[in-house]
């Protein structure tokens, strides 16, 4: 993609702030805007965007990155779906997407531009511009829903922009595949870390603790509001992943509960199985 381009980031906190910083360090033109007008003068000062723009001047930038919560994406195209430039792309970034494109997809054919589902598979326990980074992305997948197949050259040209900023790969899918698959790739993991922590033993970890308790409590601190979201619009998706793992894990207890040291090997040894088999598929698809 041609460095002349200008990039719009809506919303500086972890992702927006990371995405500001990782374009301007690929050499594109970068303005920005957030609620937090102080935030986004500080993200100024340190470099992170060129100039802080309103709602008015996004008809400057030939991408847009939205980076806010669903509803608050969903409202702000309703507000402002006439003020992006005839033919620019608007790229959301939040966790699920059933729940934005097909609207968004509507309000973009209303005002000519282009609208694209999107989510980069990259972040932090901490949240806010003062933890983004220009390399949180480096290696990561970006995830995008089009709707409809979109022409050789803009996918091309997208690709190029997603790669410049550090990602590793781009996948493209459908809003349902795509929540279908992160709720159990993401929000189960983040349902099941929280749900670890609440065990009372787990305040006691202090010398009893290594590498696996610190995985397993690492995604607990999520933002409530954000989250909360997340969850309730993908609910189908999420609680059918939630079922499964309550199965599993009774498989496990019913096992330890009977002594029955034969089904237990039988369910480690299968697990052990299963990892490796998820293994080699990443391995193959890096």
């Amino acid at each position: 993609m041609k460095k002349n381009k200008t990039i719009g980031i809506v919303g500086l906190g972890l992702i927006g702030g990371s995405f500001a910083k990782a374009a301007v360090g690929a050499g594109f033109r970068v303005l920005g805007m957030t609620r937090n007008r102080d935030m986004a003068l500080f993200a100024e000062m340190e470099g992170a965007i060129s100039a802080v723009i309103t709602e008015k001047e996004l008809s400057k930038c030939d991408i847009v990155i939205l980076a806010m919560p669903p509803a608050a994406v969903l409202n702000f195209l309703r507000k402002n779906g006439d003020k992006f430039a005839p033919h620019s792309t608007v790229i959301d970034i939040c966790g699920v997407k059933r729940a934005i494109c097909p609207e968004a997809w509507r309000i973009a054919k209303k005002h000519n531009f282009e609208f694209v589902g999107g989510h980069p598979m990259a972040g932090k326990e901490k949240a806010g511009f003062r933890n983004s980074s220009a390399t949180l992305f480096a290696g990561a997948s970006m995830i995008l829903c089009f709707e409809k197949t979109p022409e050789i050259e803009h996918l091309a040209e997208l690709k190029a922009f997603f790669l410049a900023l550090g990602f590793g790969k781009v996948v493209k899918t459908t809003p349902e595949n795509h929540d279908r698959v992160i709720a159990c790739t993401s929000q189960l993991a983040h349902i099941l870390s929280g749900a670890y922590v609440r065990t009372p033993a787990a305040l006691e970890h202090a010398g009893f603790s290594a590498g696996s308790f610190r995985d397993m409590i690492r995604v607990a601190s999520m933002d409530p509001a954000l989250w909360r979201e997340l969850f309730i619009d993908n609910s189908d998706f999420l609680t059918g992943e939630i079922d499964t793992l309550i199965g599993n894990l009774q498989r496990f207890r019913d096992a330890i509960a009977n002594k029955d040291a034969a089904a237990l090997e039988k369910l480690i040894s299968e697990s052990a199985e299963l990892k490796q088999r998820i293994d080699a598929k990443r391995a193959i698809r890096a």
